[in-house]
């Protein structure tokens, strides 16, 4: 018994406290549907190849089965149609195979419980939130043992406790066990662990870890191929200089072969689907035009600084760690390269997705899986502030009042007091402190850009006509840029049509990207009816972008002619 007691450390105490706090309040509040949007497209796999046998989905009916009894997904919008009938999913596998175990034991708990195994019922999601649970709680552990390799036990609890309460981590365990953030913090905590390992024994069987981990974490989300360095950059400020690093490397070329070898046996199946699905190894399964990679022109400005999803703001402990960035290049040279580049690496590429909020989520989620690196420099203040008491007197209040501002924000968004992807500064100032919804918010936000009903005009109070085009046909091409100069736009398209053989009409609305629509909207009238489409403009990808109008017969694509009027009215 005394032995047992003295390994319970501080750390390992604080770690499985966290992942108690984690677990209780996913009790407290579970999801209702956890298999669900995207987490469903991340899902389909199992269910498709091991219930179904239809990996490649040719039938799509029981996919919309299961939506139908479980609503699911509002569109099937993981799916996309090839050519041959066939529905490739626009996620990647590596949640599935990170799932696979739980997904068997609960194929096995929905067969004794009597339970549909049919792959989304309730033993199916109860086992997801396990892996979720489970996955978080080996990344605790793991990032324990990176920061003791560098800190003290009381430095390491601290670090842990800070890093969970204080930032969206906290959140995203909690609500958000379905998306992909958790599982790849767990195996960024283990790229670490094991670079610490190998560049200290230099062990072959550390760097094939190192593959392995970097395979799966690029097989879940291929953009985390910017793990590849910390195993490359470590060590490189201990080198002194880039060369004596690079020969350091090129000594050891067998393990860095050995881990590309690895990564690349683990991103096989992955290849092997899209090869037997579109003949190609390489395929851009996430084909919205609306979204894509803006690598020369990134948003890190609003990643970092805005109210609407900056991290800095929502997640302001993650300023004092990039901050420690600069501690690591004194304290810790032989990481600061890895850390620093990964840091520097990560942020761009993350913040150059055109969809740069990432949807609804508490501040920026798309970061979180990046903690594990940014425990470090964190701890790197910690450890500074240890060495003189009187700075940590200073800090102390500050740390506890940014872990407060977290936990109360989160309490605040799971209460519909901020809300996840529509923050303005006026509703960041509105809600300040607030615990209860505040009437009239609606007004302070973003524009709500969800429009079911096209045909009815929308109240455009505080709109002001800015703009006519008009076409001698049905069809018309304006640069969005041009045509609006606010946020968004109410574009209301107007069609008299000149003799047609049909008894209807169907007008397209669309932005088009590099020759691609997206976010078409279609609605149909009858001939004789008064023509009139109202269409809200989405988030376009660029300015540059065409807004697009067709009128056409429904049988063909032929544009009727006609007189077609758009009048553009901002905001």
């Amino acid at each position: 018994m005394e032995r047992a007691a003295r390994r319970i450390t501080p750390s390992l105490a604080v770690a499985f406290a966290l992942w108690v706090l984690v677990a209780a309040a996913v009790a407290l509040h579970p999801p209702r549907n956890i298999i669900s949007w995207d987490t469903f497209g991340y899902h389909l796999y199992l269910p498709a190849a091991l219930l179904h046998g239809d990996p490649g989905i040719r039938d799509r009916g029981w996919v919309e089965a299961a939506d139908a009894a479980y609503d699911n997904t509002g569109t099937l919008y993981q799916l996309t149609q090839l050519p041959d009938g066939r529905w490739v999913n626009r996620y990647p596998m590596g949640l599935a195979l990170l799932w696979s175990p739980f997904f068997a034991a609960g194929h096995a708990a929905a067969a004794a419980l009597g339970a549909p195994r049919d792959g989304f019922s309730w033993p199916y999601q109860a086992a997801l939130i396990a892996a979720g649970l489970t996955y978080l709680l080996v990344g605790l552990l793991t990032l324990r043992r990176v920061l003791r390799w560098f800190f003290t036990e009381a430095v390491t609890a601290a670090t842990l406790a800070l890093l969970v309460t204080g930032t969206n981590l906290f959140h995203q365990a909690a609500a958000g066990l379905g998306m992909p953030h958790i599982f790849l913090f767990a195996l960024g905590a283990g790229v670490l662990w094991r670079t610490i390992r190998w560049r200290a024994q230099g062990r072959a069987r550390d760097a094939a870890a190192v593959g392995f981990l970097l395979g799966l974490m690029v097989v879940s989300r291929p953009s985390e191929a910017v793990w590849a360095v910390v195993p490359l950059m470590a060590g490189c400020g201990e080198a002194g200089r880039l060369r004596a690093h690079g020969a350091w490397l090129w000594q050891r070329r067998s393990h860095l072969l050995l881990l590309a070898a690895v990564a690349a046996l683990v991103t096989l199946p992955q290849l092997a689907y899209w090869k037997w699905m579109t003949g190609r190894w390489l395929y851009m399964s996430y084909n919205n035009p609306g979204e894509g990679f803006e690598f020369l022109r990134p948003f890190t400005r609003e990643a970092l600084f805005s109210f609407r999803k900056g991290w800095y703001v929502y997640t302001p402990l993650m300023l004092v760690a990039t901050l420690g960035l600069a501690v690591v290049w004194r304290t810790l040279p032989a990481w600061r390269w890895a850390l620093t580049g990964f840091f520097a690496l990560n942020l761009y590429v993350v913040s150059s997705w055109s969809c740069w909020w990432y949807a609804d989520s508490f501040g920026q989620r798309a970061l979180v899986q990046g903690y594990a690196v940014m425990a470090i420099p964190l701890g790197a203040v910690l450890t500074v502030l240890k060495e003189r008491p009187w700075r940590a007197r200073a800090a102390l209040p500050l740390l506890l009042a940014l872990t407060a501002l977290n936990l109360f924000q989160t309490w605040q968004i799971e209460r519909g007091i901020l809300h996840t992807s529509r923050m303005t500064w006026p509703a960041y100032k509105a809600a300040w402190m607030r615990t209860a919804p505040l009437q009239g918010m609606d007004a302070l936000l973003l524009v709500d850009r969800v429009q079911e009903d096209f045909t009815r005009r929308p109240d455009l109070t505080g709109y002001r006509a800015s703009a006519v085009l008009r076409a001698a046909n049905g069809a018309l091409q304006a640069v969005y840029g041009e045509a609006v100069t606010t946020d968004h736009a109410w574009v209301e398209v107007r069609f008299r049509p000149g003799p047609v053989v049909a008894d209807s009409v169907e007008v397209m609305v669309a932005m088009e990207h590099g020759g691609y629509p997206y976010h078409a909207r279609t609605t149909r009238w009858a001939v004789g009816d008064s023509i009139r489409m109202w269409y809200l403009t989405p988030e376009v990808r660029r300015a540059s972008d065409r807004l697009m109008i067709l009128c056409r017969e429904p049988s063909g694509e032929a544009v009727l002619a006609g007189s077609l009027e758009v009048h553009v009215h901002e905001h």
